[in-house]
């Protein structure tokens, strides 16, 4: 595997279970969304709609599922998502299975069925679905471990695995309780110049442990492909508190 230069780079996650959302994020100029069916409240009815309408505004719909049972993969690649986020994956026996849920055979076990969005309704032919599940859909494979990013290059390196994901927040938490494992950032910066000389393509957060790196510099400077930016939810929070300050800081000026 090498580093995808194609891949997109600007994403952010979608946890709100409306779809405007979506189209909000589209507007913003986002290359990318990741619905997320493991932290966010979202059902598969409202999942399918989200990736029909991030396709309809041009930007790349993404689901991170809860795992790799089949219902976990099969309903968000039938319903035509552009690729998965599978969390937790600690070695490559693990990148291994959820490739094997995720690939038409050989590399996998995928169900096939041409009759929904990931066959164009039934219009294309087999062949034609087959190959671009195995070929475009992309898997992206989360290291949230410090076990995960000593075995980063033999994850990245499991054929059908397309990026390894550093995800900063589990990986904090299970560093924060295993002694003799090295500062939570120290293990990131190894991992990520273990894959720049393997060239495997990879991706964060914005915010980094134990760093406050912008997205400008994760991807300039630190050897990141793709970056996902923040939550809708975040976003949204955020927004409104800066509104609410705004309000108290001009009054409170106003009485002076």
């Amino acid at each position: 595997m090498t580093g995808d230069p194609s891949f997109p780079r600007l994403g952010a996650w979608v946890k709100l279970p409306a779809p405007e959302s979506v189209e909000l994020l589209a507007l913003a100029g986002f290359d990318f969304v990741v619905i997320d069916a493991e932290h966010g409240a979202i059902g598969t009815r409202t999942m399918s709609t989200m990736i029909g309408l991030a396709r309809g505004c041009g930007i790349e719909p993404f689901v991170r599922v809860a795992g790799t049972a089949p219902r976990d993969v099969q309903v968000p690649l039938d319903a035509g998502a552009a690729g998965l986020f599978v969390p937790q994956v600690d070695d490559a026996a693990r990148a291994r299975e959820a490739v094997r849920t995720t690939r038409f055979p050989p590399l996998g076990r995928r169900g096939a069925s041409t009759s929904g969005r990931a066959g164009r309704w039934g219009l294309d032919t087999l062949g034609d679905y087959l190959r671009s599940g195995n070929d475009e859909v992309r898997l992206v494979v989360q290291a949230e471990s410090a076990e995960a990013l000593a075995a980063i290059v033999e994850i990245g390196e499991v054929p059908g695995v397309d990026a390894v994901f550093i995800g900063p927040t589990d990986l904090a938490v299970s560093s924060r309780f295993r002694e003799g494992v090295g500062r939570p950032a120290d293990l990131v910066a190894a991992a990520e110049r273990r894959c720049g000389d393997h060239h495997i393509t990879l991706g964060t957060t914005a915010a980094s442990v134990g760093t406050s790196a912008d997205a400008s510099e994760l991807l300039d400077r630190r050897g990141y492909d793709f970056v996902v930016l923040g939550a809708d939810t975040t976003m949204l929070r955020q927004g409104a508190q800066a509104l609410v300050n705004g309000v108290g800081t001009a009054t409170t000026a106003a009485t002076r």
